[in-house]
């Protein structure tokens, strides 16, 4: 059971409608479920397109709900926000967002978003003053994954058939969305746990050859990392081939 800001309820199911809206949004879901074809950016790129073809939102913020950390973590957004992607973190309950994980249940704010009382504002997201607002969390058997909000700059009345659409057909790409987040996560891991050795090496080596101790060695490569505007993992690299293996 989910419920309205205002206390009234409804049960997520699809209904048919009419117009061009709907059949664009079957046929990218079709091609959606299909996601071993997708990397993680499109993936969530194609879940924006349906969403917009049923609501036209200003703005969608896609988050996945670490589990273990007890997290909410934003991965995904119509408008660009690639330095918060993975930045901006909720904890369970905190936020509408939080709100949401915690309770399993869609909320629908149809104005004054803002003026909520488990609204949490970041300035690091404009659209954080908009007027409508819509979360809908992605559930699996195991409970909440992700959360996906939509918002409005202006007062929006969601339609009682647009939000039980949403929300059906998120659902519908619950186990798409588990498994291509996890794997983006694993890949995430891998990619730490390497820059973490290539690292570790180039500070013994710098260690060796430059007569630096270890916290030297490290603020060594942290600043030029700074100076030169690359990844700590870039220069790490290129002090191994300096230095040689």
């Amino acid at each position: 059971m989910n419920i309205y800001s205002d206390g009234s309820k409804f049960m997520p199911q699809i209904k048919n409608q009419p117009g061009n809206s709907l059949s664009k949004a079957i046929n990218l879901l079709s091609d959606l479920v299909v996601f071993n074809h997708f990397d993680f950016d499109i993936f969530l790129k194609n879940l924006i397109k349906i969403i917009t073809e049923i609501i036209p939102a200003d703005s969608i913020l896609i988050y996945f709900h670490d589990r273990d950390e007890k997290q909410v973590i934003l991965i995904g957004s119509k408008k660009p926000h690639k330095k918060q992607l993975g930045k901006i973190i909720l904890h369970q309950g905190e936020g509408i967002t939080g709100w949401v994980v915690a309770h399993k249940e869609v909320v629908v704010i149809k104005r004054g978003a803002y003026k909520d009382p488990r609204f949490k504002f970041f300035k690091e997201l404009p659209e954080d003053t908009y007027e409508s607002f819509m979360s809908i969390p992605i559930l699996d058997s195991g409970g909440v994954v992700g959360v996906i909000n939509l918002q409005n700059r202006m007062p929006y009345n969601f339609s009682v058939t647009e939000v039980r659409t949403i929300n059906s057909l998120v659902q519908l790409i619950a186990s798409a969305f588990v498994k291509i987040t996890l794997k983006r996560r694993v890949l995430h891991l891998e990619n730490t746990l390497e820059e973490r050795k290539l690292i570790e090496k180039a500070k013994g080596l710098l260690m060796k050859y430059k007569k630096l101790n270890e916290a030297q060695s490290y603020q060594f490569i942290r600043k030029e990392s700074m100076n030169r505007r690359k990844s700590m993992r870039d220069i790490a690299e290129s002090i191994i081939i300096v230095f040689g293996t």
